[in-house]
Formats: structure tokens, sequence, C-alpha cells
């Protein structure tokens, strides 16, 4: 088999396109067309017997084998186009980064099984590009290091880069800290399509080299996450406790925008109707369809953030309602920001959508067992969306305030 280049090209997502062009839409209406048939052909079979029949499944697989024989020579040329250099590498424009998260985010799990050159793996960035968490280059990344961190994790099929939606019109967050306050924004990229779990064990590591390699002395941690970077940063923090990670305990803050701490409807819905449409052999295709989903966005069912609420099951074909208590930063204050798109939370738009994509309640942190975090803060955010909340001049208020205020823990060492 002929290596491939490791630096992911155009022509790696043209032969990813041919390659799911052949698997799942070719696959999936060949299967609807089959089952269509059957059904029709039920009656023909006792007039002219299975010879109608016949003649059309021949016809339809010689089309259907033209069709996937055609996609997949094309896939195997363009991605040994790839493993020689061709095509504009993806990491080199704003587009293609924002391609490749999005791939990451809805199949990553089974990019990284194939490696596939596309598959992002979890690192400091800076600039659009990676850091590696060593003293030189952090150092070079970040020459005005400070010993306040503020790190900021992003959602399901975003980057680093989409802490700047909006950015023409208003400041960003890190704009905002970096002329405001006396921290230092620094923002990561991961594969949003690998579990909840298995993103915040990544996390932790890299906290830890941060931490060790950082170019100052970090005395204080900030931890920002939007959507699923809330659970990840949750999950990072989760892992530290238990494994012992010493950058734990410098974590004064924690801050979720929009995050589905009890699931997300979106994900619940999909559960549903992948279920729904197995009931139908016409419509059975479209189930599988669905449950090809990535891991990370079936861990967005109930919120999960360990592995101990998902191992051993297959939570495509089930509901999967355990939930695995994981205990919160015992020092640190947690600020829950949840939005509606309507004007209050008793909107008609707002009870029913929340913020288009996580209800209100699930954001706010309420459980069907209670908060999830006991004494957390919520400020709540009337007509703005799930995105919205990636660059909002009432966010950046709040940051700008959670940061330069003096943290829990140095009061109470003053008070004993």
């Amino acid at each position: 088999m002929e290596a491939m280049s490791t630096t992911a090209r155009t022509t790696d997502v043209a032969a990813l396109a041919l390659e799911y062009g052949d698997r799942v839409v070719v696959g999936t209406v060949r299967e609807v067309h089959a089952a269509v048939a059957r059904r029709a052909f039920r009656a023909t079979r006792l007039i002219g017997g299975r010879i109608p029949e016949s003649v059309h499944d021949a016809v339809a697989s010689t089309v259907y084998g033209g069709v996937s024989g055609a996609l997949r020579l094309s896939g195997r040329t363009a991605r040994s186009l790839a493993s020689r250099g061709f095509g504009a590498p993806l990491d080199d424009s704003r587009l293609g980064r924002q391609v490749r998260s999005a791939l990451n985010g809805a199949i990553g799990d089974q990019l990284r099984l194939a490696g596939d050159p596309q598959t992002i793996t979890m690192a400091v960035r800076q600039a659009g590009v990676d850091v590696p968490p060593s003293s030189w280059w952090l150092r070079k990344a970040f020459p005005d290091a400070t010993g306040h961190v503020v790190l900021f994790v992003h959602g399901l099929c975003e980057n680093d880069e989409s802490w700047r939606l909006g950015a023409a019109r208003r400041p960003t967050y890190a704009d905002r800290i970096l002329a405001e306050t006396d921290a230092t924004p620094v923002a990561v990229r991961y594969n949003s399509g690998l579990h909840v779990s298995e993103n915040g064990r990544h996390l932790a590591e890299l906290l830890g080299d941060l931490v060790d390699h950082w170019p100052v002395a970090v005395d204080r941690i900030t931890l920002v996450g939007h959507s699923m970077g809330g659970l990840v940063v949750r999950a990072a923090t989760n892992h530290a406790l238990v494994d012992g990670h010493r950058w734990v305990d410098r974590v004064t803050d924690v801050v979720c925008l929009g995050t589905p701490h009890a699931g997300s409807a979106l994900e619940k819905a999909a559960h549903l109707g992948s279920r729904l449409l197995r009931f139908w052999p016409e419509t059975t295709p479209f189930g599988g369809l669905l449950d090809s989903r990535s891991a990370g966005i079936v861990d967005l069912r109930h919120g999960y953030i360990s592995a101990d609420e998902w191992q051993g099951q297959d939570l495509t074909a089930r509901w999967g309602l355990d939930r695995i208590a994981a205990a919160p930063v015992p020092h640190a204050e947690y600020h829950f920001v949840a939005a509606t798109l309507g004007a209050s939370s008793r909107h008609p738009l707002g009870a029913l959508l929340g913020d288009l994509v996580v209800h209100l309640s699930s954001a706010s942190g309420v459980g069907r067992h209670g908060p999830v975090v006991a004494g957390a803060g919520l400020e709540y955010l009337p007509s703005a969306s799930h995105l919205g909340l990636l660059n909002h001049p009432r966010v950046g208020d709040w940051l700008v305030a959670w940061i330069t205020a003096r943290p829990r823990r140095v009061r109470r060492l003053e008070s004993s």
C-alpha cells in the first residue's frame, strides 16, 4: 500500500468525498432502490414470475456497479496525487482549516481509524498553526506571556479561529483580554469527532506540558469552552483530579458558553430519527446514514464526559442514560452562560429552541437529577444564537470581569 502524505491536502478532501460518495450516497440510494423494487415486484411475480425482477436487478446492479467503480477509481487517483504532494495544503487557508475541522467533527473518529492525513491532533494554536508545547516554541509564539493563562476550547466542528467570529465588527475575547487584563489568551484545536472523554484526557496532558514549559511561572488558569468545548474542559479537569495533575491546582475559573451539560436536543432527535427510520425497509438505509455520525456527536446526547458512561455500549443502538458523577474542581468558580433566540426565557422561540442548538436548561447545567455542578453561577443572554456566544460584547464583559476579579482561593487564604 502506498504511503500517504502526512500533510492534509485539497486532494485528500476530494478523495474522501469520492469515497463517501461511493460508500454512503451510492450505497444508500442502492439500498433504498432495492427495498422499493422488492415491494413493487411482489405483484408482478404473480403475473410474469421473476423474469421482470431479474432483468431489473441485473440492470440496476450494472449501473450501480459502474458508478461505484468509477468513484472508487477516482478516489484512489486523488489519494495517489495527494501522496505525491499534489493539491494545496488544507491548513494554508482559513477555508481549508474550517473544512478540515468540520470533517473531523462529523467523522473524526473514522478519519483517525483510517489513518487519514486530515485527522487533527490536539495542539496549542497561534496564527493558524500548531505550537509545540516546548519552551522555545512557546516563548516564540507568546513573547509577552504572563502567569495567568486563559485557555479557549472550541466546540463541535469548530477550530481555534472560530473565536474570531465577527472580528471585523468588534474585538474578540482574546483582543479584550490582551487590552484589559494581565492574562494571556491561548487557543487549542482538536478533533471534535472523538469521544469527549478522550479529548478531555488529551487536554489534561497538553495543559500539563503547557504549564511545565510556559515562558513564565503559571500561577492561575482560566478555562473557557464553547458548546462541546465546555464538556471537554470538564472532562479534562476530571482527568486531572483523578490522575493527580498539578496544573489543576491553578484553575480558578471554568467558563462554559452554551454547553449541553444535560445533553443536546439535536443529537437526541437524530438518535430517535435513526430508530424510527428502521421501521420500514425503504427508510432503513437512511437510519444507517444517521448512525454514521461521530462518537463526539453521540456523546452530546446526554453530555457525557467520562469514558465509564459509554464504554461497552453501542450508543447508536441504545439510548444510554447512565451518568457518572464528575467532581468539579473544588476551589474553582464555575460560570455557565446560556442563551435563547427569544428576547426572554419565556419567549416561545427560546423556550422551544433555546439558542438553536442547546436548550436553556441544559446550558444552565440542570440535569434530570439536579445541577451538574452545585453552586455554578449562571448568566443568561437573551436574543442570542449558539454561534453568537463565540464573540458577544456582554460575554466579553463578563469574561474580563471574571479574569480581573481576585480568585476565591486567594480570598480564602487571606481570610484564614
